[in-house]
């Protein structure tokens, strides 16, 4: 199971990097940030502040771990005065940490997303899931004992029968059996 919270920050030329890290806390004495489980962050939109002058490109750039090693690459570009003051993104992210740097303008441009956090309910479903088998198994197992049982009750009773002195039941006659 995974919760999910929107998440945004703002780059311009007073905060001009923001690093993405949900495992490290803000403040040692402060617990109320701190998630547990494990994160991805998605970003789906940039938008440019209205403030920002025309002509004036803005450009933000991506440093976040790759298969092999750490990439960084532009990944938006929004110039102002242009009527084009936001960008659809797919970004995503499952690993922190991730680092969003303003590297061209003064912005303001605004990232906005969705921060995921997956609570660690899976392994339990998994775990409830082996604990069901085990479950279905020992019922079948119950199940079989029990036919057995019922099937031997029959051949303990066909048996009785026939070791009382009992006779063997009669055949019908019919009119066209020869004695």
């Amino acid at each position: 199971m995974t919760e999910d919270y929107f998440w945004g920050v703002t780059l311009d030329k007073t905060k001009v990097t923001e690093v993405w890290d949900p495992d490290v806390k803000p403040d040692a004495n402060d617990s109320s940030h701190v998630f547990r489980g494990e994160h991805t962050l998605l970003v789906k939109q940039a938008v440019l502040g209205p403030e920002v002058p025309d002509d004036e490109v803005n450009v933000i750039e991506v440093e976040a771990m790759g298969y092999k090693s750490d990439i960084k690459f532009p990944v938006v570009v929004l110039k102002g005065g242009t009527g084009h003051s936001q960008c659809v993104l797919d970004l995503l992210f499952p690993d922190p940490p991730v680092t969003f740097k303003l590297v061209k303008g003064n912005g303001p441009i605004h990232l906005l997303g969705n921060h995921s956090v997956g609570t660690g309910e899976g392994m339990a479903d998994e775990e409830d899931d082996d604990e069901i088998d085990e479950e279905f198994e020992e019922e079948e197992e119950e199940i079989e004992d029990e036919k057995n049982s019922v099937d031997e009750k029959k051949r303990k009773i066909a048996a009785n029968s026939n070791s009382k002195g009992g006779k063997a039941a009669k055949r019908p006659k019919i009119d066209n059996e020869v004695d």
